[in-house]
This record gives C-alpha cells, sequence and structure tokens, in this order.
C-alpha cells in the first residue's frame, strides 16, 4: 500500500473511531484475533504440508513439486515461528525502591489508587527525559503482566510535582481495566505481522512458494490492521491525557507537556551538544558529570532564549504517523489550554520526591553515561585531534597563499568541531573575502548566522541564503530555499512565506529535472577530473583504508549540460580479495553515509548486480580512464 493510501485510510479510521470509540476497539481486537488465527492456521497447514512431504520423499515417491513443497512449508514454517516467538525486551533502567524514595512512591501509590490502575511491579530510572509503563506477560499468550513504571530522572527535574503527578496518571491510565492489555495485545499482533514480512523478505529457499500463502494477508489485511492499531493506539493516548485531567488537572497536564517539548529541545540542541564538544579538548569523558550540571541547567531552560520559537515550531509540527502520540497542539487542544512558556522551575519534582537520595541517582547516571559513552568520546576526540591539525596545515598554507576554496571550507569545518561556532563564523567571513561570489561558502555561513542567537546576525544569515538560493542552479540553491521557508514560517511572517513557496516550488522542480540528469547514464555521458584537493580527498582515503571490502576506488566528476554550475562527483569503489565480503545489493548505500565529500556524490560498488553487468564494462572502464580518476591503490598497494 502507498504512503498517501494507508494516510488516507489512517484518516478514515480515526473519523470511526471518534464516532464510535468502543466499538472501533472492538472490531480492532477482532481483527487482530484473527491475525493470530491466521498466523497459528498457516502455521498448521505449513506443518501439514511439510510432514507429507517428508514421508512422500522417505517413501521415495519423489516429484520436483513435492521437493518444492518441502522447501516451501520448511521456509514458511520458520518464518512463522520467529513471528510468534516475540520475546519482551527487558526495559532499561535502574532499579529504585520506598526505601530510598518513599515521597516518590507515594506519589507514585496515590495517583495509581486515585487512577484505579494496579500497582507497578517495579520502579526503574534512567536517563532519558521520558516515562512509560511497559507491561509484559509473564505467560506469554496467556498472560499474567509484569507491569514496570520507567521515570527518566530527567523527566522529573524538568517538571514540578503536579506536573510529574499529571505524567504518571496518564501512563496509569493506560493500565486502567483491560485498555493496557488490549492494547499490548494489539501491539503484538501487529509487530508479529511485521516480522512475518521481515523473515519472509530474507527468505530465499523456497520463498516464491510459501509466500503465495501470505499474499492475500499482507495486501489486505495486515495495512487495514496496521492502520486501525495505530488510531486505536492514538485514542488511547487521548484517553489517557482524560485521565491525567481527571486526576491532576488541565492546567498541570498541559503545561508539563510544554515543558517536556522545551527540555527535550534544549537537551538535543544545546546541553548534549555543549558536553560532546568538551572531546575535542579531553581524551576522555571521566571528568564530564552531564547529570549533575543538568539539574540547574534544566530549571533555567524555559527562560532559554530560543524558548518561544521551539514553542511555535512545537505547536505547528504534525503529528508522525510512525509515532502513536498526538501533536502537542491536538494535545494541548485536547486539554483546552493555550500554548504557553511555563515559568522556571523553582524546586523540581526530582528535588521534592528523592530528596537526599538524589546526588546518589545523578552519580549513578553520570558513571553509566561516562561507561556508554567512552569508545565514542575517543573516537571524537580522535576525530577532532585530526582536525585541529588539518587547521594547523591550514593556517601555515594560507600564510604562503590564498587558500583553495575547498580547504577554506575544510577550515570552517574543522573549527566548528574544535572551537564552535563563533571560531567558524570567522574563518567563512575571511574566506568569502578571498572568493567573495563562493556560493558554498555564503550557504554555510548563512545557514549558520541564521541559528545564532542575534537578532542582526539572522537577518544577514537570511539574506546570504536568500542570495544563495536566487543564485542559478547549483547544489546549494535548494537547501537554502528551504532554510528560508522554515526561517520564514518560524517567524510568521506569512506574507513572504506565500511569495517564497512560489520560489521554492520552482528551484525543487529545477532540482529535480537535474538530479535525473546527473543520474542519466544513456546515451555518450560526459566525464570529467574531479577538481577535488589532497585534503578533500583526504577523508575519503581513511575511509577506504580502514574499510577490509573496498579495493581500489576512483572519482570522476559527471558533466551535464543543463548543469554546468554542479560538481557531481562520482565514487567507483572495487572490492578487495578478502572474504566475508558484504551484501552487493546494500553495501554502496552503507558506504555513501560515511563517506565526506565537500560536493555531491553517487557511490558504485562495482560488485552490485546492476554494476557487475557486463553491459557496464565500458562505462565503467570510460571513467576509470579519466586523468587523476585513481584515488586509492587498494589496500595491497
Amino acid at each position: 500500500m502507498h504512503d498517501h493510501d494507508y494516510r488516507r485510510l489512517v484518516a478514515a479510521y480515526e473519523h470511526d473511531s471518534r464516532d464510535d470509540p468502543r466499538r472501533f476497539a472492538l472490531v480492532t481486537a477482532a481483527l487482530a484475533a484473527f491475525g493470530y488465527a491466521a498466523i497459528v492456521a498457516t502455521l498448521a497447514g505449513a506443518a501439514v504440508g511439510l510432514g507429507w512431504g517428508l514421508t512422500q520423499l522417505v517413501h521415495g515417491r519423489v516429484r520436483s513439486w513435492k521437493v518444492l513443497l518441502v522447501i516451501g512449508c520448511a521456509s514458511l514454517l520458520v518464518s512463522l515461528l520467529r513471528a510468534l516467538w516475540l520475546r519482551s525486551r527487558e526495559p532499561e533502567g535502574m532499579p529504585i525502591t520506598h526505601r530510598e524514595a518513599p515521597r516518590l512512591f507515594e506519589l507514585i501509590d496515590q495517583v495509581r489508587r486515585r487512577v484505579g490502575a494496579p500497582r507497578p511491579d517495579r520502579v526503574l530510572i534512567d536517563g532519558e527525559m521520558n516515562a512509560a509503563v511497559v507491561q509484559q506477560p509473564r505467560l506469554g499468550l496467556l498472560g499474567w503482566h509484569r507491569n514496570t513504571l520507567i521515570l527518566g530522572l530527567p523527566l522529573m527535574m524538568a517538571l514540578d510535582g503536579k506536573q510529574l503527578a499529571a505524567v504518571l496518571a496518564h501512563e496509569f491510565g493506560h493500565l486502567r481495566g483491560a485498555h493496557g492489555k488490549l492494547g499490548a495485545w494489539v501491539y503484538r499482533t501487529r509487530r508479529s505481522w511485521v516480522r512475518l514480512a521481515e523473515s519472509r523478505e530474507r527468505a530465499r529457499l523456497g520463498g516464491s512458494v510459501a509466500d503465495l500463502a501470505l499474499a492475500f494477508f499482507f495486501r489486505h489485511f495486515f495495512p487495514r490492521f496496521n492502520a486501525r492499531a495505530f488510531v486505536l493506539s492514538r485514542q488511547q493516548e487521548y484517553e489517557a491525557d482524560r485521565t491525567a485531567h481527571e486526576v491532576v488537572g488541565r492546567e498541570p497536564a498541559a503545561t508539563g507537556l510544554v515543558a517536556i517539548e522545551l527540555q527535550a529541545r534544549y537537551l538535543h540542541e544545546q546541553f548534549w551538544p555543549m558536553v560532546w564538544r568538551h572531546a575535542a579538548h579531553l581524551p576522555s569523558p571521566e571528568k564530564e558529570r552531564p547529570y549533575r550540571a543538568m539539574q540547574q541547567a534544566l530549571k533555567s531552560a524555559p527562560a532559554n532564549a530560543k524558548a518561544g520559537l521551539w514553542l511555535k515550531e512545537a505547536v505547528k509540527r504534525l503529528p508522525d504517523l510512525s509515532d502513536t502520540h498526538p501533536g502537542l497542539r491536538d494535545r494541548l487542544d485536547f486539554a483546552d489550554v493555550p500554548a504557553k512558556l511555563p515559568p522556571p522551575l523553582t524546586v523540581s519534582a526530582a528535588e521534592a520526591l528523592l530528596r537526599e537520595a538524589l546526588p546518589a541517582w545523578l552519580t549513578r547516571l553520570d558513571h553509566q553515561w561516562r561507561r556508554r559513552s567512552a569508545e565514542g568520546w575517543r573516537e571524537r576526540h580522535r576525530y577532532a585531534q585530526a582536525q585541529r591539525r588539518m587547521a594547523e596545515e591550514l593556517q601555515a598554507a594560507l600564510n604562503q597563499g590564498p587558500l583553495d576554496p575547498d580547504d577554506h571550507l575544510l577550515w570552517a569545518r574543522a573549527a566548528l568541531w574544535i572551537e564552535g561556532e563563533a571560531a567558524e563564523i570567522t574563518v567563512l567571513r575571511r574566506m568569502l573575502r578571498d572568493h567573495p561570489t563562493h556560493l558554498g561558502a555564503r550557504y554555510e555561513l548563512g545557514s549558520t548566522l541564521i541559528e545564532v542567537d542575534d537578532r542582526q546576525f539572522n537577518d544577514e544569515g537570511a539574506q546570504l541564503l536568500r542570495e544563495v538560493a536566487e543564485g542559478g542552479n547549483h547544489p546549494w540553491a535548494l537547501p537554502a530555499a528551504q532554510r528560508i521557508e522554515a526561517w520564514l514560517q518560524a517567524r510568521e511572517r506569512w506574507d513572504e512565506l506565500k511569495t517564497w513557496r512560489a520560489t521554492l516550488a520552482r528551484i525543487e522542480q529545477r532540482t529535480e529535472t537535474t538530479w535525473e540528469a546527473l543520474h542519466d547514464f544513456e546515451g555518450e555521458p560526459r566525464f570529467e577530473p574531479h577538481g577535488l584537493g589532497r585534503r578533500a580527498l583526504r577523508p575519503l582515503e581513511d575511509l577506504l583504508r580502514g574499510e577490509k571490502a573496498a579495493g581500489r576506488a576512483w572519482v570522476v566528476r559527471k558533466a551535464v549540460a543543463e548543469a554546468p554550475d554542479w560538481r557531481f562527483c562520482i565514487v567507483i569503489v572495487e572490492r578487495s580479495k578478502v572474504l566475508g565480503q558484504p551484501d552487493a545489493q546494500s553495501w554502496w548505500a552503507e558506504l555513501r553515509e560515511r563517506i565526506d565529500l565537500p560536493c555531491p556524490f553517487m557511490v558504485i560498488d562495482t560488485a552490485h548486480p546492476v554494476w557487475a553487468d557486463k553491459a557496464q564494462a565500458a562505462l565503467l572502464e570510460k571513467m576509470r580512464a579519466v586523468p587523476d580518476a585513481l584515488v586509492w591503490g587498494g589496500r595491497s598497494a
């Protein structure tokens, strides 16, 4: 089912759910039962077919169709057993007891009694800005659920007591009556069908025979059941919100939602990047205490200079079909509370409820974070050291004369890694003095300035991006136009936005046409030297040096008349002779995500079925023959 068809189906089911929620839930439960029954029936049929076929073969009545039947039934049987054997993933977190935090457990018990939910079997603390109740059936399909409440310490530090109580009421609302069991059952049924689909995609032997039995379900049943399960889950989120409104009040529930949105955005965009920036100077995270620092940082986050903008963006953001939670605007409308910035915290729920136990919990989470982050930290430190050496090398080169634009952009990136945005801006301004018309530099500077907490810089950045977007057909035009659209929308400049969207549509159409031409290899494509400097190619060489599957590699530029200002590169990678080569269908995409070049590019793996075809040999040879195309001679060279 296409994405737009699925969206229409979800919209139709949302209407049905609002019209008669009880009937909708019952029908969805019936479909879940039918889904389980279909899997079990198919399992029984596959077992019978396998048994009969093996009996026939053992007694010497061998026919080709019987062999195919045995292979197909065995393949289907394995896939079905994998789909049914859904082992619950153990929730992560550190257990906390009543003895450690009596006030927290008093609040939990008070809220769950008012909700009418069962007592959680255990409470876990983790380091996320989130809370959840996880139900795990001890006896599989027979039930006897174990309830686990997971509380993120950052969440407790970001909310006051009433807001946290509203979060608890929402989570316990999922456990009231049969609400949680129905949702969990529907979820497990959906996961079973997803696992079955994944198994069939991986199946090789007997795949075509076995999948005849499942084609109807994957084409007709599963998309509709999946849409119903999604709508039911979203409906249950509203019901859980209603529980929070009844138990704690609409205002604390709504302001808590806003606080969580702003605090999560602050942590993601400012706090954690600031912590990880220390890796540029420190070889290990042993001196870092991020959760201890977070305790004070979260109190002032609602007063952050970007908080108002974050709230506007959150309210405008449409709910994602991959997330069953409604959007913030929908949840605030449901609470009938306007979107507004919450006041800064004076005493957080963590401080009020954990009291003297809070420092110990902060220490535990800091220790856990340092242990889990150690390897990533060391990698960042090594990368930062390489960037520092690059910056020193470029500074020395600048003393000898003007730098190549690609080298200047590398310097700007190194400065950002080592010293932050201010250093990057300095390097980019210096570059524009030497290369005032370079669109890449104007785009990078504009993109940085538009995000700085300074209105004058914002306006300068927006002007730079406008000039880049309207500067002709080149790789930076579309991303610049998209940044301007988001900037105008965030500032609610609707008249300008309407005009700009017409410009954006023209740039999108032009860019799409260009991409089609750049990826078209029919006729007589023209290839030229890549034009990249040795420093720009160094990250690619380092990557290939550490990639055992990679042999020789070439880089060329594909030139097309429709895009004379585009430097579109093609990276051709030959396989090495080592054993255990990665999958030829997907390795090129994985490699592309790791390659760093200062221009748009595509990756050709010569082992891919398309490029391994003899019909492509002349085209590959033409690319390899371009002067200076060979950039990596292989591991044995």
